[in-house]
């Protein structure tokens, strides 16, 4: 599809965890079509004000494409960001601008034996788009949900990823919390857990998503590893 500038209505917004996340459920015109490619993304129009002037902002889209007429996304409050200051004073029956389909950073085809998502934070946006669509088709493919957070409550999603994954056997979740209250699980970062759960880069490919240092660090283990180049697809958030 090509990308087009649309005008929605914010159904539902939640909050997610103790970062400042939340999710949003944008909702289309009952006559519009909008097609997209799992972990393509749209830019969120910014309207200009006193303060700033009109601009806009890339996210991925956190649903698959076969839930239609409206869009998941979830974004994480950044201290005077202009864009998500303004989408945190927007309340449920607003109405906003957005731009899309766009972005290239969607299932390479043909499919390898396995495919492994690490994220961390809303990087697992694309991620929720891209697993669900794949078990939705029934990929023969095993996946691997590597996802790290800071803390317990931030783990967006998690039921539902546990829920797909007893409901699919070729799917399995692994998070990892860096800085854990209660949590009893893994609790070393993303890089750690690619090594201790995938241990032969044969026939795999990695999808990585979340802020640079994290994606250079788990390229560089990667790497080390014994993975090529071309098996490591990723997009940055910052």
């Amino acid at each position: 599809m090509k990308a087009g500038i649309f005008t929605v209505t914010i159904e539902k917004i939640v909050d997610m965890g103790v970062q400042q996340t939340r999710h949003f459920k944008l909702v289309f015109d009952p006559s519009v079509n909008f097609d997209f490619d799992a972990g393509q993304f749209i830019n969120i129009m910014v309207p200009e004000t006193p303060e700033h002037k009109a601009l806009k902002r890339p996210y991925s889209i956190a649903s698959p494409p076969d839930w239609k007429g409206y869009l998941d996304l979830c974004w994480k409050r950044i201290e005077g960001g202009i864009a998500t200051n303004y989408l945190w004073q927007l309340k449920e029956g607003d109405k906003l601008q957005i731009q899309g389909p766009l972005g290239r950073f969607t299932v390479k085809q043909p499919l390898p034996k396995t495919i492994v998502y690490i994220s961390t934070g809303t990087g697992i946006a694309p991620f929720r788009s891209m697993i669900y669509n794949l078990l939705k088709k029934g990929a023969p493919c095993e996946i691997w949900n590597i996802f790290g957070n800071r803390f317990d409550e931030d783990i967006l999603y998690k039921e539902e990823f546990e829920d797909w994954a007893k409901e699919h056997s070729n799917f399995r979740n692994v998070f990892t919390v860096s800085r854990p209250k209660t949590w009893k699980g893994e609790n070393q970062y993303v890089q750690h857990m690619l090594k201790k759960y995938i241990p032969d880069p044969r026939d795999k490919h990695i999808y990585i998503c979340g802020l640079t240092n994290m994606i250079m660090e788990v390229q560089a283990t990667a790497l080390e590893m014994g993975f090529a180049k071309e098996q490591i697809i990723y997009e940055k958030y910052d």
